[in-house]
């Protein structure tokens, strides 16, 4: 039934939506910011199953934390929760060219990936990013309609 695979990519994004809307003690007055989903369209169409959420807290100084490294066609949804310090977020785009972005305070993102998406804080150890993710795999190029 379609029906429940669409509940539990349904539900880990909701979840991951309002977590980026709940303040924390140190968040200024912009929790949200309008660059959600970067500004692209995406065809919800194209996601073939929900792969995994996740959550962490990456330090500066510490090595990139790596979400994805496959070779498969992801969507990755990001929420910066709490942050005092930039995230470097790299990855492959989905014509296999490297991408880096610099991600400041919280938000919502997402990307569309081919097999590689790293978490990076800059700065020494006393920055921090506290973040989430949810991995939406995509159907092959050959299964789309």
């Amino acid at each position: 039934m379609i029906r429940q695979p669409l509940i539990r990519i349904a539900i880990p994004l909701a979840l991951l939506g309002a977590g980026a809307s709940l303040p924390s003690p140190s968040a200024n007055a912009q929790v949200f910011n309008a660059q959600v989903f970067n500004a692209q369209v995406f065809d919800f169409g194209q996601i073939d199953s929900f792969e995994s959420m996740g959550s962490g807290t990456q330090r500066g100084g510490a090595a990139p934390k790596t979400i994805v490294d496959d070779t498969d066609r992801h969507t990755v949804v990001i929420t910066i929760l709490e942050s005092n310090t930039d995230a470097k977020i790299s990855w492959k785009s989905a014509d296999g060219s490297p991408q880096t972005t610099f991600i400041h305070g919280t938000t919502v993102q997402a990307f569309q990936i081919a097999g590689l998406f790293k978490i990076e804080a800059l700065g020494d150890d006393t920055r921090s990013v506290k973040y989430g993710y949810v991995l939406l795999r995509l159907k092959n190029t050959k299964d789309r309609i």
